[in-house]
């Protein structure tokens, strides 16, 4: 009852008693009329009380539905940012349930049904169920990497707990395939390029053990010997001088000086500088310029290129032919050098731009090649966002196919810094890539 309605009350019966007392009232009247006061406060009371519960039920159901509501959101949020998070993810409860995974994460299981996945399950692949096994009885952050599928994953178990209890954990797995292939090509080009020092440093240092021996006397020997020390040591000064600049390269990026140039002039130069070797191997060279344009490119890069697979032929293919060709296709300036000599295995093609990379390391290296020829000639055409592709088969010869963008200026091309790669720059003597066959 409230202050109001007890005042009321305390007032009547006030009032009843003083009309008692002065004989106005009977006393049975006064208590009726005491108790119809009464009940009518109370039923007002009760009325007013039933009000305010109303309206506190209604304030309620509208919290509970704007909560609902509030949570529905937000869960379809979670949803949406879990679904479009392009890594695998999952959360698995303190019973080993999956109770949460995205759609990359389907990928790991053979078959989805309508059951909750456990730990255990054997629809999902061996690799995978192994770290979830080892995250749900560890409850501690673990990080795995697992390769499944030929995909590289690095996975994360995130412990989730509540008052100092595991009640489950949150599963990330992250593709890290290209880190890993760079990593592996790292440890790849270190392992080439420490072969390629030892074999040089070994021929010498035999050479040198033979004519440090007291009884060695034969002066025959001894200037072969000093004529083939004098090559290993040009072919490791070569090797040394090309790594040092890669790796000076490596802290820069390639800046291409952009001029117009003339295809036709181009090729001239080239016969020009392999004439010597061309008609010591009885090879013909052979050049032609469909295009008769101008082109603004790097000019003495893409004579470098050319050049490089030029002297790849020549040293490795034994053809007969060579033939050079320049063709504009759309916007695409195509410049093509191909021959008829030995081909090259299929099985190769995929790897002949690695640096080091040889199909033939007896013959490659007998020809005095640093195996860096056609990985620079990539590095050029990707300078100019370019393509550059091979054609092969064995006994039939080789077809290395240039592709360039065609610009109208030098202010077609944008900034070589955010474009360009890592390239040495090497001299026409030392382009042998000695990978092409």
């Amino acid at each position: 009852m409230k202050t109001s309605e007890a005042l009321i009350l305390i007032v009547a019966v006030a009032g009843l008693a003083l009309f008692c007392a002065q004989g106005l009232l009977e006393a049975w009247s006064a208590l009726v009329l005491l108790g119809l006061v009464a009940m009518t406060l109370l039923w007002h009371s009760q009325d007013t009380l039933r009000e305010t519960m109303r309206t506190k039920e209604q304030t309620l159901k509208t919290q509970v539905r704007s909560s609902a509501k509030d949570a529905s959101l937000k869960q379809q949020q979670i949803m949406t940012i879990l679904t479009n998070i392009p890594s695998p993810l999952a959360m698995m409860d303190s019973y080993g349930h999956l109770i949460l995974y995205n759609e990359g994460f389907s990928r790991f299981l053979s078959e989805e049904g309508e059951d909750e996945f456990t730990y255990r399950d054997e629809r999902i692949a061996g690799e995978v169920q192994l770290f979830l096994k080892e995250a749900y009885l560890s409850e501690n952050a673990i990080v795995r990497n697992l390769c499944y599928n030929s995909v590289d994953f690095q996975c994360l178990s995130v412990p989730i707990q509540e008052n100092g209890r595991f009640t489950g954990c949150l599963l990330v797995f992250q593709d890290i395939t290209q880190a890993m292939e760079k990593e592996r090509m790292q440890k790849r080009f270190i392992a080439d390029a420490s072969h390629e020092l030892k074999t040089p440093i070994a021929a010498i240092k035999g050479m040198i053990e033979i004519l440090n021996r007291d009884d060695f006397d034969d002066p025959k020997t001894m200037k072969d010997f000093h004529i083939q020390i004098e090559k290993e040591t040009k072919r490791l000064e070569m090797i040394v001088a090309d790594l040092l600049k890669l790796s000076r390269l490596s802290m820069s990026t390639l800046a291409l000086e952009l001029s117009p140039c003339e295809i036709s002039g181009l090729f001239d130069s080239l016969i020009k500088e392999a004439a010597p070797q061309a008609k010591s191997q009885g090879v013909i060279v052979e050049a032609e310029d469909q295009t008769h344009e101008t082109f603004w490119l790097d000019e003495q890069k893409i004579h470098q290129a050319l050049a490089n697979l030029l002297n790849n032929a020549l040293a490795h293919s034994q053809p007969e032919h060579i033939r050079m060709q320049a063709r504009r296709q759309d916007h695409w300036l195509v410049l093509t050098v191909s021959d008829d000599g030995c081909g090259i295995d299929a099985k190769h093609l995929d790897r002949i731009f690695e640096r080091f990379y040889r199909v033939d390391k007896s013959r490659s290296r007998a020809s005095g090649g640093s195996g860096l020829g056609l990985a620079i000639v990539k590095a050029i055409v990707s300078a100019h966002q370019g393509e550059i592709e091979v054609d092969s088969e064995i006994g039939r010869g080789s077809q290395f196919v240039i592709r360039l963008p065609i610009r109208s200026d030098a202010a077609d091309h944008p900034s070589p810094a955010e474009h360009s790669p890592h390239l040495p720059e090497l001299s026409p003597q030392n382009t042998n890539a000695g990978a092409s066959s």
